[in-house]
């Protein structure tokens, strides 16, 4: 009789297991795995920014040795945060550790360094591709896919949320005498050009390639 309730119990810790591992987490990593390599993301689907420590390890890729990345991720959005490229034949896969928020800074505690002050909106402006994309929008889906593919560098904002690189690009729309009431997405600034708006969505790849 014993005997046999050992075996509920772990059954059902096994089931309870499965069902907690099934759910989706709000803050994720998402591996996108294209012909010759694979992108790693963080999704963040709250509706407040995360700041977020990732440590991978990978086995079989160009880079065997990865230094962690600490990075906010806004609201509501998908944020490109490395490339693996497979070595030819060789089997290759990684692991990862993935903190986000209290326990992130935890970490920056521990190693007595002072946090990190993130730079002004206008700087990071200036210096990289920002995709502006919304939620069901094809067309954004589309040119994530295109520059990943291309292996362009660009950080993605969901202008559905809230969140401060929306608010300085309301700013660049007024300037230009656009209204943010009706323009269309994607839309992009690139080291603080306005690109809108995006028509032939390869020759703006080819653009950002030929840079």
């Amino acid at each position: 009789m014993e005997k046999k309730n050992i075996i509920v119990v772990f059954i059902f810790i096994f089931l309870f297991g499965f069902y907690i591992n099934a759910q989706e987490k709000p803050v994720r990593l998402i591996e996108e795995k294209l012909k010759k390599r694979t992108i790693l993301y963080v999704q963040n689907d709250t509706d407040v920014e995360k700041s977020v420590f990732l440590k991978v390890e990978p086995i079989g890729y160009r880079r065997s040795a990865q230094r962690p990345i600490i990075k906010k991720i806004p609201a509501n959005s998908r944020l490109q945060m490395m490339v693996l490229i497979p070595l030819t034949d060789v089997e290759s896969y990684y692991t990862y550790n993935l903190v986000v928020n209290e326990a992130l800074e935890a970490i920056e505690v521990d190693r007595s360094k002072a946090p990190k002050k993130e730079a002004p909106v206008s700087s990071i402006m200036r210096s990289e591709t920002i995709i502006f994309t919304k939620n069901d929008c094809k067309k954004c889906g589309s040119l994530i896919s295109k520059l990943s593919e291309s292996h362009i560098k660009f950080r993605e904002v969901n202008i559905d949320a809230k969140n401060r690189y929306r608010d300085y690009l309301w700013d660049l729309l007024d300037k230009d005498g656009y209204n943010k009431n009706t323009v269309g997405v994607p839309l992009a600034v690139v080291e603080g050009i306005l690109k809108y708006p995006i028509d032939d969505l390869d020759e703006f790849v080819k653009s950002l390639s030929n840079k």
